[in-house]
């Protein structure tokens, strides 16, 4: 990941922005008067009027710099929107659900950027909630929002600055392929995105040339009455040198206590797992077994203002480019109060040039 990746999008925003205006509206009129004639320029009022709230969660150094960001940060946008940076300290859904509304309420915003500090991924899953009930684009840039979701509310329009689980699988195998750790096997539970995580594990060996074996394949319960027993009759299957771990942070706790009770830790066994069973580096459980590996974002290349600026300029560059083509009536209105409008053409309009942006 280069440290900004605004030229990329940038370069490649209005070709697919055009395909996608012409597939999905073939006989939609380009100006407010419905002739083909391209629109006038975005007034200086309008422009004016596109706002993006910025809220970043945490008190570490990371997000304390992502603070610091002024208006002439972002005057590299082709149409600079009003940024207001805001910051908090509570992760609570009630709190995020707040802070969102209320930014709502004070600006009409065209999107709302939301980093923190946490490996909570129950934020990114409020974030979706709170994105599927108003309709307002939201990107998750760092910590916990950005933990990729396996699946979302089909009424959001939440994104996420991260790597997806598939990429991570495959990461994964090829850290193996590097050492020539072709036996192995997976363990998961039920988290949303393990049936993904399986697929393209298998999809993969399936379709190489390397010698790989899949041993086991391991669900685990975790809801069960009494689960670390049957976790630890479960784990006691396992035999493979290596072992691919898909759950959340928590659950990879009582994991990895139970597997350090049947000797699955120690010499001889090397555990592997995506960024959402490891999350913060800096705070690590005591029983996360040593050599442990994780697949992580790269957080040192890539920083906090960095995903800012390129956040913006992604809602930014989507909401100018969409009143371009079909004028400014196109404009966002989400709220909080009482229930949105069913989503037009406007808002799929929206979605679709985001999802090609993140």
């Amino acid at each position: 990941m280069s440290l900004s990746l605004l030229p990329r999008l940038l370069s490649h925003f209005l070709p697919d922005f055009k395909r996608f205006f012409y597939e999905q509206f073939p006989s939609a009129p380009l100006s407010l008067s419905g002739s083909s004639a391209p629109l006038p320029p975005i007034s200086p009022k309008l422009i004016s009027s596109l706002s993006i709230a910025v809220i970043l969660v945490g008190n570490s150094s990371e997000v304390t710099l992502g603070a610091g960001l002024e208006k002439e940060d972002f005057l590299h946008i082709p149409y600079p929107p009003k940024v207001e940076v805001v910051t908090m300290n509570e992760t609570d859904p009630k709190s995020i659900i707040n802070r969102i509304c209320a930014q709502m309420t004070r600006n009409s915003l065209q999107g709302v950027v939301f980093g923190d500090d946490t490996d909570q991924e129950a934020i990114a899953q409020i974030l979706d909630f709170i994105s599927a009930q108003t309709h307002i684009p939201i990107l998750g840039i760092r910590g916990g929002s950005s933990m990729v979701m396996a699946a979302k509310d089909d009424h959001s329009m939440f994104f996420q600055f991260g790597p997806s689980i598939e990429q991570q699988a495959s990461v994964m195998l090829n850290i193996m392929e590097e050492y020539d750790w072709y036996i192995f096997s997976i363990v998961t539970t039920y988290y949303p995105g393990y049936q993904d995580f399986i697929n393209k594990v298998r999809s993969t060996i399936e379709n190489s040339f390397v010698g790989w074996e899949l041993e086991e394949v391991i669900l685990l319960d975790m809801s069960v009455d009494d689960g670390d027993s049957k976790i630890q009759n479960q784990m006691k299957k396992l035999q493979s040198p290596v072992i691919l771990l898909y759950c959340t942070k928590e659950e990879a706790t009582t994991i990895f206590e139970v597997a350090h009770s049947v000797g699955l830790t120690g010499y001889g066994y090397t555990w592997i797992v995506p960024s959402l069973v490891a999350g913060d580096a800096d705070h690590v459980p005591s029983v996360f077994p040593i050599g442990l590996i994780s697949v992580s974002y790269d957080e040192w290349d890539y920083n906090i203002e960095a995903r800012v600026r390129d956040a913006v300029a992604v809602i930014a560059t989507a909401t100018s480019t969409m009143m371009l083509d079909r004028g400014p009536h196109t404009l966002l209105k989400s709220s909080c109060l009482g229930t949105p409008d069913k989503k037009g053409s406007s808002t799929k309009h929206i979605i679709n040039r985001i999802k090609s942006l993140v």
